[in-house]
């Protein structure tokens, strides 16, 4: 349910747009307003995140306009406008619709014995405001009818499992949530570049991934807990950390990190309020150019999802890696239909083994396809690893080995 707070009591965007048309009643003239149909897409495209990146595509009127951009019961959007012409208006509708321009409303074969709803209703609210009002009453009423026939809602107490199905201690996931709100995370702050290594030059650094390290915050709090034994922990405790991470880059002494720099977030993170709030205080002019590392798991569980995020991404002049990347899957993957930039793959010595045998001209083949300049090498603890990546014709390094290079100024 979307409510906002207002005289101390929790109030619907419904009632809230029912107020509002009431009392322009007196004031039509200039006034416009749009309902765009966001509910007759399908339900995997009209989850929680889909419809606050179409609000916030919206968020341009506000400022432009003084529009008020309300989210009805069933998911559908509202803006209603002061001086906009429907031309205004529309730039931010078509940006909304290219977001879901493979829903079936959008991608399926136009029907002769079926012409599909309109994604739109727009409203001059100079000769349509009765119209109007009745519109807003009647989503009102039905919010409250689908709020009186919906169970309430309960708690659950129920306990993360890892994957093994074992109990985690309540305790230990307290003592870690509260370290990750109350730490100085400035000690917990790693910083790895990435370089590029052309035969003959020093190594160069062109891109700085910034991250905080769970494994070391949780032997710090809770010493002996093995904290990435528990997956469903893990990944609980890696978005607590990504959230308070989004809430301190934004500050002054923070925001300078962020020029040629990569965030390591994971897609639920991108998707989250959290992430638009950080874009909203981040993106100018003088951060530069941000790179988003999605881990590859994101993208092999919900590759729509993923797609989503990253079309979101880009809309807002982020680069996008994929990170995490083994080397086995590489030849599997679709430069095309992935869409990034760059592409993180994990160096192990097998990496080595298999591409100096029968491995090697399909491993040369699907970095070819990718692109070289496209290909980072991660996690680079050896010699060998740019042995093997010069041989393939990888330029693009990252590891312990690159750090310590880099410390002795080699």
């Amino acid at each position: 349910m979307n409510e906002r707070a207002k005289d101390g009591r929790m109030t619907t965007d419904e009632e809230l747009l029912v107020d509002y048309a009431e009392r322009l009643e007196r004031h039509r003239t200039g006034r416009r307003a749009v309902q765009i149909h966001l509910s007759q897409l399908r339900p995997y495209n009209q989850r929680p995140h889909h419809i606050r990146v179409a609000k916030q595509i919206l968020e341009p009127l506000v400022k432009r306009f003084d529009a008020g951009v309300y989210q009805l019961w069933n998911n559908d959007v509202v803006a209603l406008t002061k001086g906009a012409s429907e031309d205004d208006i529309d730039i931010y509708v078509r940006q909304i619709k290219a977001m879901f321009k493979e829903d079936p409303l959008f991608s399926a074969p136009p029907s002769p014995s079926r012409r599909p709803p309109p994604f739109c209703s727009w409203y001059d609210i100079e000769v349509d405001w009765e119209n109007f009002v009745e519109l807003a009453r009647r989503h009102s009423d039905d919010r409250r009818k689908a709020n009186a026939q919906a169970a309430a809602a309960t708690k659950s107490g129920a306990p993360l499992e890892d994957g093994r199905g074992t109990m985690i201690n309540p305790a230990i996931l307290e003592k870690l949530e509260k370290a990750i709100i109350n730490a100085d995370l400035a000690n917990v702050l790693r910083r790895q570049q990435v370089f590029a290594i052309i035969p003959g030059a020093k190594p160069t650094p062109i891109l700085t991934e910034l991250f905080f390290s769970m494994p070391f915050l949780a032997q710090t709090v809770a010493p002996g807990y093995n904290v990435t034994a528990d997956k469903a922990l893990f990944q609980h405790l890696a978005r607590v950390l990504d959230t308070r991470m989004l809430a301190l880059m934004p500050r002054q002494d923070y925001q300078p990190m962020l020029k040629n720099a990569s965030l390591n977030l994971s897609l639920g993170t991108v998707l989250s309020p959290e992430f638009i709030d950080f874009d909203r205080a981040t993106n100018n002019k003088e951060r530069g150019p941000l790179a988003i590392e999605l881990p590859a798991t994101d993208y092999f569980s919900d590759p729509d999802d993923f797609a989503f995020a990253r079309d979101f991404l880009k809309e807002r002049g982020y680069k996008i890696i994929l990170d995490q990347v083994k080397y086995q899957l590489l030849p599997m993957l679709d430069r095309d239909q992935l869409n990034v930039d760059l592409v993180k793959v994990i160096w192990t010595p097998a990496f080595y083994d298999d591409c100096t045998s029968t491995q090697g001209e399909r491993m040369q083949a699907a970095i070819d396809r990718f692109g070289r300049e496209r290909i980072i090498l991660c996690r680079v603890d050896s010699e060998q690893g740019l042995e093997i990546g010069d041989k393939l014709g990888i330029s693009l390094f990252q590891g312990r080995l690159l750090d310590a290079m880099a410390q002795a100024k080699i």
